[in-house]
């Protein structure tokens, strides 16, 4: 997926995996986490989701990424929320918006994840990955998710991770006419191979749903939690 596919679905309005309402998977298990009072969580292609608000509701400050400015502006504007623009300091395809909620920092890079830094993002002490890794095929010469993996751990330090993924009935395979399309499958062994080194890897959580894929192949919705070995 290039950068321009994604930006392209906002401008479009293509955006059918925003949901209105906080993820009832994030609510019911980020605890498993044990992320400290006050800290800071990262949400990797953030979009305009509005699980970003549940976390400052809990008392974390969130620090999001997103390739599209559209999203970013649609966010901010669809809750009431003034933020404050500034320019990246040395690198002008990043920009940074930012404001105080509830007590809570919020700010979100607009930009690509792979210019950012670990001096951008700062300390963090979770991760969500809702729809990021799924987002993203691993197919060469890109290896985009493989690439993905490595800054996400490069930025974040290793920190712990709460990831929604999914998983099709049995054997069945997302349709050729929309293989190419996300989400994308990300199977256990493939997992395994970007983070088992530095991560302890539980399926904590699966539920059964009539579709997982842009095909409306039925399967399950999988939660992992991945614990950072450092």
């Amino acid at each position: 997926m290039t950068p321009e596919f994604w930006k392209n679905a906002w401008q479009k309005s293509q955006t059918n995996f925003t949901q209105k309402k906080p993820n009832p998977m994030l609510v019911h298990h980020f605890k498993a986490l044990n992320t400290p009072k006050n800290g800071r969580v990262f949400v990797p292609l953030c979009g305009k989701s509005v699980d970003m608000l549940w976390f400052i509701s809990q008392g974390f400050d969130v620090i999001g990424v997103e390739l599209s400015e559209i999203a970013v502006i649609q966010f901010f504007a669809e809750n009431d929320l003034q933020a404050t623009v500034s320019l990246h300091p040395t690198t002008p395809s990043l920009t940074c918006y930012q404001a105080e909620h509830e007590g809570q920092t919020l700010k979100i890079w607009v930009g690509d994840i792979f210019d950012l830094s670990p001096i951008d993002i700062g300390i963090i002490d979770a991760v969500y990955d809702r729809g990021a890794l799924v987002a993203l095929p691993d197919m060469k010469p890109d290896n985009l998710r493989t690439r993905y993996t490595q800054k996400l751990m490069a930025l974040s330090n290793k920190a712990s991770q709460l990831l929604l993924s999914f998983a099709y009935d049995g054997e069945k395979q997302c349709s050729d006419n929309h293989k190419n399309l996300p989400p994308f499958l990300v199977t256990r062994s493939q997992l395994e191979q970007y983070y088992a080194e530095y991560y302890e890897i539980n399926l904590i959580a699966q539920e059964k749903v009539d579709y997982v894929s842009t095909a409306g192949d039925s399967g399950y919705r999988l939660v992992y939690t991945l614990l950072s070995k450092n």
